[in-house]
């Protein structure tokens, strides 16, 4: 029997959504082949995991998170990290997200609803309430940040079994268990639980049990605030004037601002745990219609079929929330392409359809090597939009960085020249590109760089997909007058252009802040630190640093003229003999350097740098 024909063994017994989390990051970090395999040797169909609803043997799911600890590590079973908010991940979710409110709705909704994720066990729930909390009242946030979960197997599924003792796979679903109770606050926007394992079955107990810990609480934050404020402001004057009248006094005065400041920030913390339950609740609703085909274009569904008379459609390489990407093959002429599908929501929504048909109407009149080829832009008979692409090979560099971590200057001098030149022939048909991010730039496996999606760009002879004064683009990457909805022009993809060589060669960007706003407003204001000083321990030649710091000026008439002045900069710097690589182990941060709340994105996390709503397709598919 081949190594694909494994049999799966045993009942079709657990929800396949125990793996898929897993799998989405292997297919991120070791490539779409990789996982493949993994589930022809556990002998699992890959479209039983592609559709999470589906149900797996639970001797199957063994031998899968057997080969998953091996080659992701032990500890990663219980880690299920941001995978677990992936808009892929979602299709179980659907149901308990139309009732849940709080992260202790999710944990009641397993215990109530256990037989939609297991056929051989059953949860119990005890719930923890602070000592001194009331009890609920309707429309009250619950004050639960604690439960006790039970796992215990069903009888009759133990009776049926004829499995010898396994510890190790058993451990294994244990620790997919304890992953899944961690993982679920995320969907809140919170940071994962602690769990307590008390009980487990692969020590040979009779049941598992877990004590679940979140941190929910939003409510403190003004009083703290305001009694270290008031401590301080009290303390300061008391001891340095030896007034306590007017300590007291501005005591008062400095708790109150405090407390002020601090109910402001919690209400900054509540919006945003909203809006990243909603966006979550969102994904999931869209991901239960697609893997329901109401969505049309769900994945494989167009594989086979042949657009517009030509194009032969064949295997995904790429998907997210509003879009697919299919690789396909021109039938007259057998070459091959890429074909980018709107789906769902945004294939009725007219701001997305306007900014794909500009995204092609840009880039097949930009004929340039560093531009991707746009070939053709039809509708399917449902009147669904599609756009056909020159098919790539390689990678983004956003997965570059999220693998690598670094650019060295010897491979990244090259890779920025080919962006410029993109970026001078844009400019010369008056295009401003505004969301120039490591997701936008391709690293073709010949050498090339190329730019990516011009669907947000602004044409200077065109009208605007926005309205003056509205911010469009990525945080990270914005120029101090596209921060303010200034008129935007050829300068400010430069400075964009210089934060993206700043983070790719020294593994951080130059300006982070706790949120949007603070970060918009540093953009305006903040002289970042040099390349060279940032990263003293890396070989960076100091004219690519002056370069890049020229690039990042907060007046554009200071900065490189256009891209094309940039590209004569960075041309200007030998190459020979700097390094095209670092070795292993090369930190990929500034030694004793933190990452604080405001930190750069994590490339490789599944919402990190994705081109808009197409997730990112694994390194050895090529992706436009």
């Amino acid at each position: 029997m081949s190594r694909g024909a494994v049999r799966q063994g045993g009942k079709e017994e657990l929800r396949a959504s125990v793996l898929k989390t897993y799998l989405l990051r292997i297919r991120s970090e070791k490539g779409e082949r990789i996982a493949t395999q993994l589930l022809s040797d556990a002998g699992i169909d890959a479209a039983a995991v592609d559709n999470e609803t589906g149900w797996v043997s639970t001797l199957a799911a063994k031998r899968a998170l057997r080969a998953i600890a091996q080659l992701l590590g032990p500890e990663s079973i219980r880690e299920r990290t941001a995978w677990v908010t992936h808009a892929e991940a979602l299709g179980t979710r659907v149901r308990m997200l139309r009732v849940a409110e709080h992260p202790v709705d999710a944990y009641r909704y397993l215990a109530a609803n256990a037989k939609e994720v297991t056929r051989v066990g059953t949860w119990e729930i005890e719930e923890i309430r602070p000592r001194g909390a009331k009890k609920e009242s309707s429309g009250t946030p619950s004050p639960v940040e604690s439960v006790r979960m039970t796992y215990k197997p069903r009888e009759d599924a133990a009776e049926e079994s004829t499995d010898k003792p396994d510890p190790e796979g058993e451990d294994l679903l244990c620790g997919a268990r304890e992953a899944e109770l961690a993982s679920l606050p995320r969907i809140w926007g919170l940071a994962d639980a602690e769990v307590t394992h008390e009980h487990c079955l692969a020590k040979g107990d009779d049941a598992c049990t877990y004590v679940v810990k979140w941190s929910a609480s939003r409510q403190r934050g003004g009083a703290l605030v305001g009694g270290a404020a008031a401590a301080i402001s009290f303390g300061a004057i008391a001891t340095g004037a030896g007034n306590w009248h007017a300590g007291a006094i501005t005591a008062v005065l400095g708790g109150a601002l405090g407390a002020g400041s601090g109910l402001l920030w919690d209400r900054s913390k509540d919006d945003k745990a909203a809006r990243t339950f909603e966006r979550n609740r969102i994904s999931a609703l869209e991901r239960g219609l697609e893997l329901r085909g109401d969505l049309g274009a769900t994945p494989g569904d167009l594989t086979g079929t042949v657009l517009g008379g030509k194009y032969r459609i064949g295997r995904k390489i790429g998907s997210g929330g509003i879009g697919v990407v299919y690789a396909a093959e021109h039938t007259t002429l057998g070459h091959e392409v890429a074909v980018k599908v709107l789906r769902g929501a945004a294939a009725k929504d007219g701001g997305e359809i306007a900014r794909l048909r500009r995204e092609a109407y840009i880039q097949v009149h930009i004929e340039h090597p560093n531009v991707v080829r746009v070939l053709d832009l039809d509708q399917m008979p449902d009147g669904s939009i599609y756009v056909v692409m020159e098919r790539l090979i390689g990678r983004s560099l956003a997965d570059k960085l999220g693998r690598d971590g670094l650019l060295a200057p010897g491979f990244a001098i090259p890779v920025f020249i080919g962006v410029c030149r993109a970026l001078a022939a844009a400019h010369k048909r008056g295009v401003v590109h505004r969301d120039l991010k490591p997701g936008n730039i391709f690293l073709c496996e010949d050498g090339t760089s190329k730019v990516l999606d011009f669907g947000m760009s602004k044409l200077a002879s065109a009208e605007s997909l926005t309205q003056t004064g509205y911010t469009l683009g990525t945080p990270e990457y914005m120029a101090p007058e596209q921060c303010i909805g200034a008129t935007v022009e050829p300068r400010t993809d430069v400075y964009a252009l210089g934060v993206l060589m700043y983070e790719s060669m020294t593994g951080e960007l130059p300006i982070v802040a706790a949120n949007r706003r603070e970060l918009l407003d540093l953009h305006q204001r903040q002289i970042p630190v040099a390349m060279r000083v940032r990263r003293p321990d890396l070989p960076i030649p100091e004219a690519v640093d002056a370069a890049v710091m020229k690039c990042l000026k907060k007046r554009m008439n200071e900065r490189p003229r256009g891209a094309s002045e940039l590209e004569q900069l960075l041309a200007a710097v030998p190459v020979e003999g700097l390094p095209t690589s670092y070795p292993p182990g090369t930190s990929r941060r500034a030694p004793g350097s933190r990452r604080g709340g405001g930190a750069p994105p994590k490339h490789g996390d599944p919402d990190a740098h994705t081109m808009p709503g197409i997730a990112s397709a694994p390194p050895d598919t090529g992706k436009v």
